[in-house]
């Protein structure tokens, strides 16, 4: 056989070879960049939520009047005033949207870390009859993957 033919023969076979193993090595590159992304989304999803839930802990203990609402089962018709009712109804909505965002960004959560952010939506849901009131009304506003986390009986408490 003719040395130029077999010389060709084996920069192709080189060429090929060469585009093999590099792009295994690419590949491998790239799963470790996309793992690398996706633990930093991770990070920034638990980082946003607990921010939030700071939030709303601020603001239970900026108007400590309105806790029994959404801690204690009190009833709406207990307000000591219209006011005091409207305080009661918003923060209603910005409790359960709050709620809804973390059903919603439950599958980014660690796995150990679901079953206490599911705990949070049905022990919050479970000790206000507001919060149960307005769900009721407004469901059409809320995400089914919140909604199917909240108990059908309303006195089940979270066993995690």
């Amino acid at each position: 056989m003719d040395p130029t033919i077999i010389a060709a023969i084996a920069g192709v076979l080189g060429v090929i070879l060469g585009a093999v193993i590099g792009g295994v090595f690419a590949l491998k590159a790239t799963k470790r960049q996309v793992e690398v992304m996706l633990l930093q989304s991770r990070g920034d999803v638990n980082e946003r939520l607990y921010s939030q839930s700071l939030v709303i802990m601020k603001f239970f203990a900026e108007n400590p009047e309105l806790r029994p609402y959404f801690y204690d089962n009190k009833d709406l018709s207990k307000a000591q005033s219209e006011l005091e009712k409207l305080k009661v109804l918003s923060t209603a909505e910005m409790v359960s949207g709050f709620m809804e965002l973390v059903a919603l960004q439950l599958a980014e959560q660690p796995a150990d870390i679901q079953p206490r952010w599911k705990a949070y939506i049905v022990d919050g849901y479970n000790c206000s009859a507001v919060l149960r009131e307005h769900i009721a009304t407004c469901t059409a506003w809320y995400a089914d993957d919140f909604l199917r986390l909240l108990p059908p009986n309303s006195n089940e408490r979270s066993t995690q």
